[in-house]
């Protein structure tokens, strides 16, 4: 079957913001002071940090005038039992967009396929090493959905995939994973996969379950899942040869003393997760029903923390510029490859959130009435 592939070359020229959670930026473009802005562009858990991460920080003050520790013994250990993997497997990084950035260098892909509308840095990382891009771009009338058959991985030396999808919010089941990484791994292609938000999901869909590879490489982030985005925390689940070699290439002292006293407590909070996954699915099917009711807006189903919507009256960046100035932060999805400026996303907060997001976008978009069924 063939397959048609668009050529990203080694630059993209992008028209909006590359990444959301800019409300420093916000706050003085708007006049307004950064504790009145709400943010939906950042898809962060809206529980907040676990209570000990946060302890653990505020404890962890005298240690600031101390270099930490070079090998985070404990973190590392944690983050090996907390994913199911061999400790020799695990490399931690200053958020997961560092440990994208190292994986490109060690690497040195020289051409890459990438699965896309999806997160910008693998194609930036890669294109930073010298590697020539390609995009597979998703059906936009399948909600942008993963179609392992779609993807051909012969002739390419990586593919990147986000699971569930950064921004449309697409989850591809563990069997369809598999069967992608049987396709990378007949072709001879290494795969990497960015699971940032899989803790959102339902337990045991992880891509780790195919066990260690020198060709699989699975990238976990405790920015998004735990809310820990401000310390920057996220590691690598990799074959322990790779890992080695990577953890030697790699700055020492890469997470810091707050990042390694909150990571170790939250991970040390085994109901967290739980009680994510059981509020955040009630928040997102309510926010779901409220955004379908809206005219001029069209909500795509997603499996995650945040939800992608299609825009039918005006642009991204029109939308975006008049949500912020009632105090609304929104993801303009115009830097995103394939979407164009008719895609926001937004994240699910906590209910009483997620009304004020709904009564803003009404006003915003109109009271018109809306021709679409709603159903629960």
């Amino acid at each position: 079957m063939k397959t048609d592939y668009k050529d990203q070359g080694n630059t993209f020229e992008r028209e909006g913001p590359r990444h959301g959670g800019r409300r420093r930026e916000a706050a003085q473009e708007y006049g307004m002071p950064r504790e009145e802005l709400m943010d939906f562009s950042a898809s962060i858990n809206p529980l907040g940090p676990p209570p000990g991460a946060v302890y653990a920080v505020r404890t962890a003050a005298v240690e600031m005038g101390h270099y930490p520790e070079e090998e985070p013994v404990a973190l590392r250990t944690a983050v090996s039992e907390h994913l199911g993997v061999g400790y020799a497997e695990v490399v931690l990084g200053n958020g997961s967009s560092e440990i994208i950035y190292w994986l490109a260098a060690e690497l040195a892909p020289r051409k890459v396929l990438i699965v896309e509308p999806t997160f910008s840095e693998y194609g930036r990382a890669c294109r930073a090493v010298g590697a020539h891009c390609d995009s597979l771009l998703l059906d936009e009338g399948e909600s942008f959905a993963l179609d392992v058959e779609r993807l051909e991985p012969a002739g390419y030396d990586l593919v990147f995939v986000c699971n569930p999808n950064n921004p449309s919010g697409y989850f591809a089941p563990l069997e369809d994973m598999m069967r992608l990484w049987q396709r990378c791994r007949d072709a001879g292609v290494r795969l990497a996969v960015d699971e940032a938000f899989i803790d959102f999901t339902a337990p045991g869909q992880s891509l780790l379950a195919a066990g260690p590879d020198p060709g699989l490489f699975i990238i976990r982030s405790f920015t998004k899942s735990h809310a820990l985005a401000g310390l920057r925390l996220g590691c690598l689940a990799a074959h322990t040869d790779f890992a080695a070699r990577l953890r030697e290439r790699m700055p020492p002292w890469n997470i810091n003393v707050f990042a390694q006293a909150a990571g170790l407590e939250a991970l040390r909070d085994g109901p967290y997760l739980g009680r994510t996954r059981s509020r955040l699915e009630q928040a997102r099917s309510s926010l779901f029903i409220g955004l379908m009711a809206l005219p001029g807006l069209e909500p795509l189903p997603s499996a995650a923390n945040f939800i992608l919507c299609r825009l039918e009256r005006m642009s991204s960046g029109e939308l975006c510029d008049r949500l912020a100035r009632t105090g609304i932060l929104v993801r303009d999805c115009s830097s995103f490859r394939g979407l164009g400026d008719r895609f926001i996303r937004v994240a699910v907060r906590t209910e009483e959130e997620n009304h004020q997001l709904l009564s803003s976008l009404k006003k915003v978009l109109g009271r018109l009435p809306s021709n679409r069924k709603v159903s629960g």
